[in-house]
């Protein structure tokens, strides 16, 4: 069976993400992983800078003891409801919706590396660290070339 694809034949003209702060909006919270290892995958809408904008970046934040420091971290600067984090219930459709910033950054070892949020931080923060970025991106390109 032959299928007529738009746009197949084109190369991807979308630049590549880079390390860094990203504003962000959560689009889909929801389980994931397995009982051993419980966690909800996240699903980011990546408002600006606006090259990347309409992009979608997706992570794991895991639920089990040692990892909760990260899911809190995530909804205490994304604006989660304080009563229902102090209550410790997490309301996977009270997520959507959140704002906030990502930082993403490489990690991995053995040659493999691979691009994941590692930070978050509140909306507020985007204005200023954007501009911290704007004076930085520059002298990231010279290192590059």
């Amino acid at each position: 069976m032959r299928t007529k694809i738009q746009g197949l034949s084109q190369p991807n003209e979308r630049k590549p993400l880079l390390e860094g702060p990203y504003l962000v909006r959560v689009v889909r919270f929801e389980p994931a992983g397995h009982a051993a290892k419980p966690c909800r995958a996240a699903t980011f809408l990546i408002l600006d800078p606006g090259p990347h904008s309409g992009r979608y970046v997706r992570t794991r934040l895991y639920c089990h003891e040692r990892a909760l420091w990260k899911l809190r971290w995530f909804l205490h600067d994304f604006g989660y409801d304080q009563d229902l984090l102090a209550a410790e219930e997490l309301d996977d459709r009270r997520v959507i919706g959140l704002e906030g910033v990502i930082r993403l950054a490489f990690w991995g070892t053995n040659g493999q590396r691979h691009l994941d949020v590692q930070g978050f931080a509140p909306k507020e923060e985007w204005v200023e660290l954007s501009e911290r970025l704007g004076a930085e991106r520059p002298a990231m390109v010279e290192a590059e070339a």
